[in-house]
C-alpha cells in the first residue's frame, strides 16, 4: 500500500499550540479552515545540489538539460515506476542576484534542483534501486559536485492559486475568482 501522508487537515494540534487565528477569509470556500487541504495525488521528490567546481554555468545547464535529461527518461524503469514528471530547476546568476535583491534573507546554497512527480515514494523508490539509475549514477561526476553531495526532500503540493493537474488533484484558487 502506498505511503500516506498526514496532512495538517487531519493531524490533531498539539495541547501547546496556539489556537487557530481569527482570519476573515477572501477565498472561504477553498481555503477556510472547515475546507480540507488541497494536497494533490503525487508525491513531489526534490534534489538539491551544487555544480562541479570549475565548470560553468553553460557547460553545466548544457550537460544536465541534455545528457542527464536523456539518460533519465530513457531508462525502461522511468516509465515502469510511474513517474509523471522530471523538471530541472536552476538558479543561474542573473537570477540569484534578483532573489539576493528581494531582501528576505540568504539564499539557499544550491545552484540547481531536480523535481520528480511521483505516484508513490516505493515507486520512487524502486526507480532509484534499478540497475539503470545505478548504472547512470557516475553520471553526476560530470557536472555535478559530489563534494557536497545532494539534499533531498519528499512532501506533497497543497494547490491553493491555479489548476490541476488533469486527474492528479482539484483546482486550487482560480484567477477567475480573484
Amino acid at each position: 500500500m502506498p505511503t500516506e501522508l498526514v496532512t495538517p487537515s487531519t493531524a490533531s494540534f498539539a495541547p501547546t499550540d496556539p489556537p487557530p487565528v481569527d482570519h476573515p477569509f477572501h477565498h472561504a470556500h477553498k481555503l477556510a479552515y472547515d475546507r480540507p487541504s488541497n494536497r494533490q495525488r503525487y508525491w513531489r521528490i526534490n534534489m538539491y545540489f551544487n555544480k562541479k567546481p570549475g565548470v560553468s554555468d553553460a557547460y553545466f545547464v548544457n550537460h544536465w538539460h541534455h545528457v542527464h535529461a536523456d539518460l533519465v527518461t530513457g531508462m525502461r524503469a522511468f516509465n515502469e515506476k510511474n513517474l509523471l514528471r522530471y523538471n530541472q530547476f536552476f538558479q543561474a546568476a542573473e537570477a540569484r542576484t534578483a532573489a539576493e535583491a528581494m531582501g528576505y534573507g540568504p539564499l539557499l546554497d544550491w545552484d540547481a534542483c531536480t523535481e520528480f512527480w511521483v505516484e508513490s515514494i516505493e515507486d520512487f523508490v524502486a526507480f532509484t534501486k534499478s540497475q539503470e539509475y545505478i548504472d547512470a549514477t557516475p553520471d553526476i561526476h560530470n557536472f555535478v559536485n559530489v563534494e557536497t553531495g545532494i539534499r533531498i526532500m519528499a512532501g506533497y503540493d497543497n494547490l491553493v492559486f491555479g489548476e490541476a493537474v488533469t486527474g492528479f488533484g482539484e483546482d486550487g484558487v482560480l484567477k477567475k475568482e480573484l
